[in-house]
């Protein structure tokens, strides 16, 4: 089996060019396959482009990769470690790293923006030199500015679904205005919104709400139904702005006290092998944070055939992980932890228990069809885990 860094190589490999580096746009284009030429054309939406010839067709894509207008709008779609690949490869004009994870800058390369080659057993990733010159006209505008304003907007909106689930606009906006001093208008909101769509996010708008994606998985919208239930009279959780902005990757979790103490007694007492039981720890934690029935969880340390000794040992686990859940951000509670909601509730009988994580009814129906697990393959396809690949 290949080793990480194998895998990685093995991925870009796949996708580079193999040969002689070229840095001119116009170059590049025309030397490519036409199967490779018409994926670019497909990207960008070129008309009539199965009637054209290579030539025809490759001079047409140089046009629309540096049109300033469709450059920038393909900036602005890029994610957070998109922009960290594209800015080491401007700082030295190329990035060579035969280890890179393709899903970091496969956006990048399906556009045309950044080409890799392999040559001499090194992978390269460079800028054309067309798109450099168009892309330092953007940075000579204001664009800059735009862009980041664009990018906490998106962060927001990623952060603030990750956490509570659903939410609606004008809250988000009194949220973003909190904590900003550019202050972010509804119908900013709006329109930045409809220019996020140009690409599939991890949110979507639905009934009046920002949700995480993944709430509406059917057509009866009962995960979503059920949420808005339990949210109704609750406020929200608003951590301070670098807090807050972590849930923008969805995998970020708070590693509290009392997941540490569960840890730590796993790694003592079950299985002395740290990666092991984070990964353990990872899978409990998403499950508390879905509130799910305290089987399902203990069910995490049957698959991974970690035998309990004693009843001792049962116990304590069944203890440390019910003050987990009682330690986690639930949606449910508006950000807020089963404790910090039983300790700010005037009624007792608000539908929460601190006690123990709930129980559902129909467990065969709790599934989670889109978000992508923690530990489940990267969809990148480098055989990687999640978290270990595009999800860092």
């Amino acid at each position: 089996m290949l080793d990480n860094k194998a895998q990685f190589e093995a991925t870009n490999i796949q996708h580079a060019i193999i040969g002689e580096v070229m840095t001119s746009l116009k170059e590049i284009l025309h030397s490519l396959t036409k199967t490779r030429l018409a994926a670019l054309a497909s990207v960008y939406k070129v008309p009539g482009r199965s009637k054209l010839k290579k030539g025809e067709l490759a001079d047409k894509l140089l046009e629309c990769i540096t049109d300033r207008e469709v450059l920038k709008t393909t900036l602005l779609l890029a994610r957070a470690e998109e922009w960290k690949v594209l800015k080491a490869i401007t700082e030295d004009s190329v990035l060579q790293d035969n280890y890179v994870p393709y899903g970091y800058y496969a956006y990048w390369l399906e556009h045309g923006l950044v080409v890799s080659y392999f040559t001499d057993n090194k992978l390269y990733l460079l800028i054309p030199d067309e798109v450099k010159a168009a892309y330092a006209e953007l940075e000579a505008s204001s664009f800059g500015k735009v862009l980041n304003k664009y990018q906490l907007v998106f962060r927001y909106i990623s952060a603030a679904t990750n956490l509570y689930g659903a939410i609606k606009p004008g809250k988000l906006v009194e949220i973003f205005n909190e904590q900003n001093d550019d202050k972010l208008t509804a119908e900013e909101l709006k329109a930045l919104y409809e220019e996020f769509s140009g690409r599939d996010q991890l949110f979507r708008m639905y009934k009046g709400y920002l949700i995480v994606e993944d709430l509406v998985y059917s057509d009866e919208a009962s995960e979503f139904k059920q949420l808005l239930e339990k949210m109704k009279g609750k406020s929200y959780h608003v951590p301070e702005k670098d807090e807050l902005l972590k849930y923008s990757n969805g995998l970020y979790y708070e590693m509290n006290p009392q997941l540490t103490a569960l840890r730590s007694y796993i790694i003592k007492e079950l299985r002395p092998d740290p990666e092991f039981v984070d990964d353990l720890i990872d899978d409990i934690q998403l499950a508390c944070s879905m509130e799910a029935p305290i089987q399902e969880i203990m069910h995490e340390f049957e698959r991974r055939d970690i035998e309990f000794v004693s009843m001792e040992q049962v116990q304590m686990v069944v203890y440390l992980v019910t003050e987990a859940y009682n330690h986690t951000r639930l949606a449910s509670n508006g950000g807020y932890t089963p404790v910090e909601r039983r300790a700010i509730s005037k009624d007792l009988e608000s539908g929460y228990r601190a006690a123990v994580p709930p129980f559902r009814a129909q467990v065969k129906n709790q599934v989670i069809s889109k978000k992508i697990g923690r530990n489940d393959p990267c969809p990148c396809g480098s055989g990687l885990k999640y978290k270990k690949c595009c999800g860092k």
